[in-house]
Formats: structure tokens, sequence, C-alpha cells
């Protein structure tokens, strides 16, 4: 008798190892692309920051710059995009960019 093809307990050992090997690689790619995600996010959130905090020291908004160091002020990035400091096409227009003093240090902080 001559055999060819493999029995069905090859099979199936072979499906359930290929099935244990795709699992482990799916769990591991999903963890990369939440890891992907979040440092986007974190450097996404540092550019707002950094644009907002560089909008304060302009020259032309000296006066902002002192209320905001005094009392506390919010920008939204908005303003950022029209004054050309962000692209409109990386950003939410609708975030809130919160600016304050506190130790002698100016702090910008996304609301």
């Amino acid at each position: 008798m001559n055999k060819k093809g493999f029995t069905l307990i090859e099979l199936l050992s072979s499906i359930t190892l290929m099935t244990i090997i795709a699992t482990i690689a799916s769990i591991n790619l999903i963890k990369i692309l939440d890891e992907k995600e979040k440092i986007s996010t974190k450097n996404t959130e540092s550019i707002i920051t950094t644009a907002a905090c560089l909008y304060i020291e302009l020259d032309k908004n000296a006066d902002l710059k002192e209320e905001c160091l005094t009392n506390g002020c919010t920008i939204t990035t908005d303003i950022l995009i029209k004054e050309g400091l962000l692209n409109s096409e990386d950003v939410n227009k609708t975030e809130v960019i919160n600016i304050s003093k506190e130790n002698n240090t100016k702090i910008c902080k996304i609301k």
C-alpha cells in the first residue's frame, strides 16, 4: 500500500500549532500598535503645548503673556493654527491649552 499525504492527526496538530503561533503574533502586534499610538499622542501633545508656550512669547502678545503668567489663561489650537504654529491636519481644532505659572516656571498643559 502506497501512502501519500498526511494523517488526520498530523493535519490537526499542524493546524493547532499554526493557530497558537498566529495568536501569539497577533497579541504582540496589538501591543506594539497600542504603544505606538500612546507615543504618537504624547508627541502630539508635546508639540501643541510647545506651540502654545511659543505663542504667548510673540512680541505682539506681551499683554496676553502677562495675563497668562499672572492669572492663568487658555488658548485653543484653532488660534495656534491661524498663527501658523500648528498644521490643521495634524491636530484637533478644539483642544484647549492651559497656561499658568507655578514656582516661577511657565506651565503649558492640555486641558
